[in-house]
């Protein structure tokens, strides 16, 4: 019987396998990865906005990508269940790509997300009001950080 159970789900996966390499072949079935970006206005206030990473081939039929412009002093952030970071300022962009846990994000607009495993975050947010970081959950949050190479551009004024 664990055979035949095993076979099917074999033959499933093979199955949904084909079928997303079939609809791959098209760029509008391909799906978004999405990222929200903290940025700063004009008048110093933090907001957060959802964004999509534009993956691009560079040959037809290759894989397709994003650059991330990504600068020097990539790291591992962690934060101990229950840790507070009182309003503060990223000390430069950089995304933030949650490995493990659980953080809660408040804006000085007052928008509080949460962030997971997963999850990636444009932290655009150097200068003005900044934001406040709270790490829930009963587990490390710990975050991969890579700092962006040049600013990118703030939100909408």
């Amino acid at each position: 019987m664990r055979s035949l159970i095993g076979s099917i789900v074999l033959l499933t996966c093979c199955a949904l396998l084909a079928r997303a390499a079939a609809a791959a072949d098209t760029a509008e079935s391909i799906p978004p990865m999405s990222y929200v970006h903290v940025y700063t206005d004009s008048e110093g206030n933090t907001h957060f906005r959802d964004e999509q990473f534009d993956f691009r081939a560079a040959r037809s039929g290759g894989p397709s990508s994003h650059p991330l412009n990504a600068g020097a002093g990539a790291m591992l952030l962690r934060l101990k269940p229950g840790a507070f970071e009182d309003w503060h300022n990223a000390p430069r962009p950089w995304y933030l790509i949650v490995i493990q846990g659980m953080s809660e994000v408040r804006v000085s607009d007052g928008a509080v997300r949460r962030f997971g495993p997963g999850s990636v975050v444009l932290m655009d947010d150097a200068t003005g009001k900044g934001h406040q970081t709270r790490a829930v959950g009963r587990i490390d949050h710990i975050a991969a950080v890579i700092p962006v190479a040049d600013a990118v551009a703030s939100g909408p004024e």
